[in-house]
């Protein structure tokens, strides 16, 4: 039996990667694995919340080996979406692959990265 803390909600993948959603707490946890390119970051892109829906979303990506711009930018949406509408948005990952570009592009503001969900949710406080 499944609890509300630990709901699958989607699971999909394809060549080389793959996105599970799930909520946890109250927070939508999507977990990519894989590596995500501008031939991938297109098909988990529609599986992504774009509009409204959970107030707190954590994009895990600690499985992540390859990610570049367009990865990024499917993200924006969802970040961007969440931050006008005073949710919140964070990704989970540790991997430099993940965190450089971040990092470079200067996204932590919209995208702030954590090494852990806990570390995540900590930095939001009690909402």
């Amino acid at each position: 039996m499944s609890t509300d803390a630990a709901r699958l909600r989607q699971r999909s993948s394809g060549d080389g990667w793959s996105l599970e959603a799930h909520d946890a707490s109250g927070v939508r946890v999507d977990t990519l694995r894989g590596e995500f390119d501008f031939a991938v970051s297109a098909k988990p892109a529609d599986l992504l919340p774009a509009g409204p829906g959970p107030a707190r979303i954590v994009v895990d990506m600690a499985e992540v080996g390859y990610c570049d711009s367009s990865c990024l930018q499917v993200l924006l949406r969802p970040a961007r979406g969440l931050r006008a509408a005073g949710g919140r948005f964070a990704v989970v990952s540790a991997a430099p692959a993940v965190t450089r570009p971040i990092a470079l592009l200067g996204l932590g503001d919209i995208m702030p990265v954590y090494p852990a969900l806990e570390a995540a949710e900590a930095s939001w406080g009690a909402t």
